[in-house]
């Protein structure tokens, strides 16, 4: 049985090589030419000497380490208001460049930084919801995180993301493309040779160059002379689905922790998800004072609604939620200022008019009192 199968097997081959044979005798030289490429190209290209990627930006990294990334320099960014800072964080300041994948992939930023949010609770990232979803409406409105023009290498001393320094790296590149380049020659050589002489090939080639979002001017708070300025200014935007917008600040002067604010859901209308949110809570803490002071700002519906003012004035005094409106927030130490920059309320067929929102943006200042202004408090 086995002496049997053995000599069919024999046959097989055999009958294959003398249908291969003319072909090999008569393109002997091209096939060694291909196999000599595709030898050295796996050997020595990946095995023995592979290429070492340098100075990779964060858009490279796995997707995993790449959404951590992306919630940590967005925590940052919400903790700071610094936009430059985060564009930095982020690769963004660099030139543009088709080997930086957010400069080069229109829309792959966006598409990472809602695969972080959505992966939040799976690579524990929870608590950084508030800061990625902002971070993702900035980028979803086109206003937030520009991409630079080109600016030469030589200019700004950046070397690409793939960028090798010794010689014996160049070499190996240089030898790279052009093996590549050869097998590309030579699988089109084989198939000319063999289809009759009819060219199959066609190339074609096209670069696309990013575009990125207009960049959002921070503006200088209207009334705040030079000798006033806060010591701390920050914008921090709600969109509806945001069912965890909880942001908080320190209030710092140096690095002595004078106290802490935030803006937080303070009550929702409506049942399912996402939550529909009717009123927010400012509130301010003073390290000195040992207290919080709050003041709750309502919708339209909210506000008029008598069984909802029941409900919300134990939590602060009530402010109408409108384009413009600001609240002033005040301990024995601290200041801060909230002003509403502008509102969108949502539809919903089941719930009354302005009752809940769409988006909101919110700007806020703190301020450290002088000591006479202390001694008046």
């Amino acid at each position: 049985m086995f002496d049997t199968l053995l000599a069919k097997g024999f046959t097989i081959v055999a009958q294959v090589t003398v249908k291969i044979q003319p072909i090999w005798d008569r393109y002997k030289a091209l096939l060694s030419l291909v196999a000599g490429i595709l030898i050295g190209w796996f050997v020595i290209g990946w095995g023995i000497a592979p290429i070492e990627w340098t100075n990779a930006t964060p858009g490279h990294l796995r997707e995993d380490y790449k959404s951590a990334y992306i919630a940590y320099a967005s925590q940052e960014f919400y903790s700071t208001g610094d936009l430059s800072l985060l564009q930095s964080r982020l690769g963004l300041d660099l030139p543009s460049s088709n080997k930086i994948p957010w400069l080069a992939e229109d829309g792959l930023l966006l598409e990472d930084v809602t695969t972080a949010m959505a992966k939040a609770p799976a690579y524990r990232l929870d608590s950084y919801m508030s800061a990625l979803n902002g971070v993702q409406q900035i980028v979803m409105q086109e206003q937030g995180l520009p991409i630079p023009a080109e600016v030469p290498a030589e200019e700004t001393g950046t070397e690409e993301s793939t960028g090798e320094a010794t010689p014996l790296a160049r070499l190996l590149r240089i030898g790279a493309v052009g093996a590549v380049g050869l097998l590309v020659l030579g699988a089109a050589g084989v198939a000319w040779y063999l289809l009759s002489g009819r060219n199959r090939t066609s190339s074609a080639d096209g670069t696309a160059m990013a575009t990125g979002p207009d960049v959002i001017s921070a503006e200088p708070s209207v009334g705040v002379s030079r000798a006033d300025l806060p010591v701390k200014s920050f914008n921090t935007p709600y969109v509806l689905g945001d069912d965890y917008f909880d942001p908080s600040f320190s209030i710092e002067i140096g690095s002595d922790f004078m106290g802490e604010c935030g803006i937080g859901i303070s009550e929702t209308i409506g049942a399912g998800e996402p939550k529909k949110v009717t009123a927010f809570e400012a509130w301010l803490f003073d390290k000195s004072d040992i207290r919080t002071v709050t003041k709750v700002l309502a919708t339209q519906y909210a506000y008029s609604d008598p069984d909802l003012r029941a409900k919300l004035e134990p939590k602060g005094d009530i402010v109408l939620l409108s384009p413009g409106q600001e609240i002033m927030l005040e301990t024995g130490a601290l200041r801060v200022k909230a002003r509403i920059k502008d509102i969108e309320y949502a539809q919903g067929a089941s719930l009354p008019p302005s009752s809940f929102v769409q988006k909101v943006s919110f700007e806020v200042q703190a301020w450290v009192k002088q000591a006479d202004e202390i001694g008046n408090s």
